[in-house]
């Protein structure tokens, strides 16, 4: 069979731009929007989800293996899959832009929350109203976030942020203040450096005298 040059795309040409290693195996996508299971042992699996995978997390079942896959696309989208087979069990959407953190938001691993690139926090599931809720909306692209006691901590570049589930915030943060005001105290001592030494250049001069010349 024939394939036109343009059209022609071989596995080996991908690039991998998420793996999360498992005891039980690695979790790979690659820039097409593929994604493969490489278990330790047995068949490698693969399936091609609709977008690129910004964002894997693997959770555990009853016995405390992995047993499914959540993965955030470039869409906004939230693909959940079995593992191994990665079969899709539920698909969700959220508004916001690229998907770029996810942590579980229940016990019993049916809810999740979704953070994106626009700063919205989002909770979705089977038994979330609508599917997905729109939790909050931070002021930065997220790049990390966790749920301890009913508290999201997230962070946003140099900056973290805690926020109670209805979405009301907490605490706040700036990680940048520390360096801002020590870059301060560096500009206020070359100012008095500068001003010494421009006091200096304008006091009077030494007299220097004439020295006879030697023959």
């Amino acid at each position: 069979m024939y394939t036109p040059g343009p059209e022609f795309s071989c596995m080996n040409n991908r690039v991998v731009v998420r793996s999360l290693v498992t005891p039980d195996g690695c979790l790979v996508a690659m820039d097409d929007g593929l994604v493969q299971w490489r278990p330790h042992h047995g068949t490698n699996r693969r399936i091609k989800l609709d977008a690129i995978a910004t964002v894997m997390l693997v959770i555990k079942g009853p016995t405390n293996r992995i047993e499914s896959a959540i993965i955030g696309d470039a869409n906004g989208g939230v693909t959940y899959l079995t593992l191994p087979m990665l079969d899709i069990v539920d698909k969700f959407t959220v508004d916001g832009g690229v998907v770029r953190s996810m942590c579980s938001a229940s016990p019993n691993e049916t809810s999740f929350l979704v953070a994106t690139q626009g700063g919205q926090v989002w909770m979705v599931g089977p038994n979330v109203p609508r599917r997905g809720v729109k939790l909050f909306t931070y002021d930065g692209p997220i790049s990390s976030l966790r749920l301890h006691d009913q508290i999201i901590h997230i962070q946003s570049g140099w900056n973290r942020a805690s926020y109670s589930m209805d979405g009301s915030q907490t605490t706040h943060t700036n990680g940048r203040q520390p360096f801002e005001e020590k870059a301060k105290q560096r500009a206020n001592r070359r100012a008095k450096i500068l001003e010494s030494q421009q006091l200096a250049s304008d006091g009077p001069q030494p007299l220097m005298l004439d020295l006879p010349a030697v023959a």
